[in-house]
C-alpha cells in the first residue's frame, strides 16, 4: 500500500479525528486493540464515499468490544449485538441508518469516516479488548478507500483529514 492508492476493505470504521495527533498506543486504547498491537506501524484509510444502508451495521462505541456489553462476537446475529438489539427493541433500522448517513458520516474533514490497519495483519477475538469509547461501525460490503497515511513505529499521524 502507498500513500494516495485506493483500496478495498470492509470491517470496522470510525472517524478520521480520534487518530490524529495521539500515539499508536493510545490509537489502540480508543480503537480497543490489545496493548502493542500497532507498535510495528498502522496505516490510516480515509472512506471515499459513505456506505449506503444495507453495507453497514452500528457497533455502539469502543468500549464494547464488537458492540456488544459482554466481550468481541464473531456471530453478527447474537442478540448481544448492538444492531442485533436495535432491531430486537423495534428501530426502523432504514430510517436510523439514513439519518446516521446523512447527519453524521462524512467524507471530508475531521470527521471523515476511516479505517485502521495495523502492520502486523489480522488477530483473534482476544485482540480486541473494550477501547475508551469512540463510535464505531463496521462495514459488511467492501467500500473504497483511499490510503491517507503509513504510521512508522513510533510515529503520530499528523496530517491533515484529506
Amino acid at each position: 500500500m502507498d500513500v494516495g492508492n485506493t483500496i478495498y476493505a470492509r470491517g470496522f470504521f470510525t472517524k478520521a479525528l480520534y487518530m490524529r495527533g495521539v500515539s499508536s498506543s493510545e490509537v489502540e486504547k480508543r480503537l480497543g486493540y490489545r496493548q502493542g498491537r500497532l507498535a510495528g506501524g498502522w496505516t490510516l484509510l480515509f472512506m471515499l464515499s459513505k456506505p449506503f444502508p444495507g453495507e453497514f451495521q452500528f457497533r455502539g462505541y469502543s468500549q464494547t468490544s464488537g458492540g456488544v456489553s459482554m466481550g468481541h462476537l464473531a456471530n453478527p446475529k447474537d442478540p448481544r449485538n448492538s444492531e442485533q438489539k436495535l432491531i430486537d427493541d423495534g428501530f426502523d433500522m432504514k430510517s436510523l441508518k439514513g439519518r446516521i448517513i446523512n447527519e453524521t458520516f462524512k467524507t471530508t474533514g475531521a470527521e471523515r469516516l476511516a479505517k485502521v490497519i495495523p502492520k502486523n495483519g489480522e488477530f483473534g477475538d482476544a485482540d480486541y479488548p473494550p477501547g475508551s469509547g469512540i463510535p464505531q461501525w463496521t462495514l459488511t460490503k467492501e467500500k473504497a478507500f483511499k490510503v491517507a497515511a503509513i504510521i512508522m513505529p513510533g510515529e503520530k499521524y499528523m496530517g491533515n483529514y484529506e
